[in-house]
């Protein structure tokens, strides 16, 4: 008697697990569409697929629509245990192309440490700033980045998507134009992205470059921390959950960092907010 009831137990949680377990495949090929965004009904918090292209969702999770770079998004009507995504074909347009003649370098952006931190909890974000181009050659290309990156020392790897928008008029474009996945080592480094075999173009308007966080099962680590409130009490070894890495920012004159909470962007450090400006810690390497 006791044995079935133990298997059944076991036949029901694996029912209920592989219900509740989706993947997502390239409508293409059917190959896993590592880290797509789920954006999730009435919750103020999103999730990514694992490297194979599958997650789990809580019981109270449904999903409205799914996101990757380089796919069409899809509005999900419906459950299923998988979902296709269509690519987006963009339209060809004429383009001169040329390369780099690497006879230059130059520098753009700091690299500090210690000022200011970007994190995320369980609710994540994407947070952007503006780099400007104010070199006098024609032609620029972006060969290196670097960002100082701290992962908990639970987690062995940790990825984040980097991310490029268009400057327009002093905000990102609404078409991301590069997405680029980035593995970064537990502890604190300096993340360096080479980009020397297909350097980007830099804009004479400059880019909007920074980091989205991927809230997978991969990313996440738990702490436990002292929760400050407003009205100055507080609570003790509070467990939590975080999302790696935590990237760093730095104090400058003007503040061009601009987040994205999945509505629309806004800026973060203004004079409402806070009385300080700051810079996302990151620095680009670039050649003529």
């Amino acid at each position: 008697m006791i044995k079935i009831f133990i298997a059944t137990l076991l036949i029901k949680s694996m029912f209920v697990y592989s219900q509740n377990r989706i993947t997502v495949l390239s409508a293409e090929n059917h190959k896993p569409i590592p880290y797509a965004k789920l954006i999730l009904k009435d919750k103020d918090y999103y999730k990514n697929t694992e490297e194979d292209g599958g997650t789990v969702l809580d019981k109270n999770e449904d999903v409205s629509e799914i996101q990757s770079f380089g796919y069409e998004n899809l509005k999900v009507e419906k459950f299923q245990q998988t979902y296709l995504l269509q690519p987006k074909f963009n339209e060809i347009k004429t383009v001169e192309i040329t390369k780099p003649k690497f006879e230059k370098s130059f520098n753009v952006g700091k690299i500090k440490k210690k000022d200011i931190g970007f994190s995320a909890l369980k609710r994540s974000w994407l947070v952007v700033d503006l780099f400007k181009n104010e070199i006098p050659d024609d032609k620029i290309y972006i060969k290196k980045i670097k960002i100082p990156t701290q992962v908990h020392k639970t987690i062995k790897e940790a990825t984040f998507n980097l991310v490029f928008y268009e400057n327009i008029n002093g905000k990102p474009s609404e078409e991301r134009r590069k997405n680029i996945v980035v593995t970064c080592k537990s502890g604190k480094n300096i993340t360096e992205i080479d980009l020397t075999k297909n350097p980007i173009p830099f804009p004479k308007e400059g880019l909007f470059i920074g980091f989205e966080w991927i809230v997978n099962k991969q990313n996440t680590y738990s702490y436990v921390t002292d929760i400050h409130y407003p009205d100055g009490t507080k609570k003790e070894n509070v467990s939590q959950k975080g999302t790696a890495p935590t990237f760093k920012g730095y104090e400058s004159t003007i503040s061009n960092v601009m987040a994205n909470d999945n509505v629309n962007w806004h800026s973060i450090f203004t004079a409402k907010t806070r009385k300080t400006a700051y810079s996302i810690s990151m620095q680009l390497e670039l050649t003529n």
